[in-house]
């Protein structure tokens, strides 16, 4: 019993352990807030992924693959709910008389894209388009002013006048000040058999009216893909294989069945371009497809776990400094413990006492106030915004409607459960320091 009133009146006769404590809960806070952030963000970015991508794609299809066999053994799967095929280039997208930026914008990357005029093309029927991605949300979204809108959402890539037409990204379509009917010229190159075993780079022009915009939540995405009609790659470069298919999008209805529809799939796609006894094609889910990217935001939350544990590792500090000041004051009351008949254990449980209170007194306090602070990020960046024009997480720039936070009870248990152990080893060393005292010692200056 005594070993717990003297813990108790050494932590309320000395107000520097609140050092410790605020250490801890610093560390703490800082730990729930930022990875909790990261989580969401990352949540976010793959909400947004997947909306801009079809369940599972078919790719690196061989030259000789054909559209109506792959649809056949593709849609024999009873899981697939419908599947479009896509023809894929690139090629320099400019408005004739157009010079085309010096260099890329300041502060935009891959997570936008749409500061060069270089992108992907995508050829595809806009029917089937419709049925394995959400394309026709994509041409309906609130965003796209009335004057960018396409004319027939039901055929959005019809030519007009003769004059192929191609859909581009609202942001690229604002930020280059184009609208719908204005020409445009696509600059590409394709490799062509010159009759004699040799295949030479050809360069392949095509022009282009502007039949609108489209976005998705994915503003990568947007920045660096347009659609065409798969009938204008088609006669451009494969005029000789009016089937040819270079991707196939797929939709499927079990969505919980995903990885073990790809592996079926796998095996069909192999048996309908089997040559010379072997197969060809990948098939890929959506996460597998966009692996790297969302790797790379995964990367950072992981690496700010680390940055942030330092924090920790200076609240121990703080926390061991303060302890072992309270057992070389108290060196005279472990004298008189110990001649009282105190045991070493006893002694070394105190002092453990002292530090493992604090330390959860720190976790108790940074888990609350992280959390809260986590639930209410967006309005606390709002507060900031007012009250000192700051903004401390441009949503513009990540296409985000608020600032994201997912709060996974999971990482608040390990986050506690590394505080704790941290604590308890710091605990350890001035304690048993305090143990060792030799009582005659200790009573010398008293």
């Amino acid at each position: 019993m005594y070993r717990l009133f003297l813990a108790i009146r050494y932590l309320l006769t000395r107000p520097i352990n609140l050092l410790g404590m605020g250490g801890i809960a610093i560390g703490v806070w800082a730990l729930v807030v930022v990875v909790s952030l990261f989580s969401g963000f990352l949540k976010v970015v793959e909400d947004h992924v997947q909306a801009s991508s079809s369940d599972i794609v078919v790719s690196q299809l061989p030259p000789w693959s054909e559209w109506p066999v792959l649809r056949d053994e593709i849609m024999a799967d009873p899981n697939v709910a419908g599947a479009a095929p896509r023809l894929l280039h690139y090629g320099l997208l400019i408005a004739p008389g157009k010079r085309p930026p010096p260099a890329p914008l300041p502060g935009r990357g891959a997570l936008h894209g749409g500061d060069q005029p270089f992108l992907f093309v995508f050829g595809v029927d806009p029917a089937l388009e419709a049925q394995t991605t959400q394309f026709g949300q994509w041409l309906r979204h609130l965003d796209i002013p009335d004057e960018l809108r396409v004319a027939d959402v039901n055929d959005p890539l019809a030519a007009h006048n003769g004059t192929p037409t191609v859909l581009i990204g609202l942001e690229r379509m604002q930020r280059e000040g184009l609208r719908v009917g204005d020409a445009l010229k696509l600059t590409t190159a394709n490799l062509k058999d010159d009759g004699e075993g040799k295949r030479t780079a050809v360069k392949i022009e095509v022009d282009l009216i502007v039949a609108g915009a489209y976005q998705t939540e994915h503003g990568g995405f947007d920045g660096n893909n347009v659609f065409v009609a798969k009938q204008t790659l088609q006669q451009e470069l494969f005029p000789e294989a009016p089937h040819h298919v270079q991707e196939v999008a797929v939709r499927i209805h079990d969505k919980s069945q995903l990885s073990e529809t790809a592996d079926r799939l796998q095996r069909l796609v192999e048996r309908a371009t089997e040559r010379n006894q072997r197969g060809y094609g990948q098939v890929q889910t959506w996460s597998e497809k966009n692996a790297p990217f969302l790797a790379n935001v995964a990367h950072q939350r992981e690496l700010m776990k680390i940055v942030l544990t330092v924090i920790m590792v200076v609240a121990a500090f703080l926390m061991l400094a303060t302890l072992s000041m309270m057992v070389t004051e108290k060196t005279a009351d472990i004298g008189i413990l110990t001649a009282m008949g105190g045991t070493p254990f006893g002694v070394t449980t105190v002092f453990l006492s002292c530090g493992l209170v604090i330390t959860a007194a720190g976790v108790v306090l940074g888990l609350v106030s992280g959390v809260i602070t986590g639930i209410y990020l967006e309005e606390i960046r709002q507060a900031v915004l007012w009250a000192f024009g700051i903004d401390l997480f441009p949503l513009d720039v990540y296409n985000l409607t608020r600032v994201p936070c997912r709060i996974e009870p999971l990482w608040l248990v390990q986050v506690a459960g590394m505080a704790m152990v941290t604590g308890l080893i710091v605990s350890v060393l001035p304690a048993l320091r305090a143990a060792r005292h030799d009582p005659l010692i200790s009573l010398r200056g008293v």
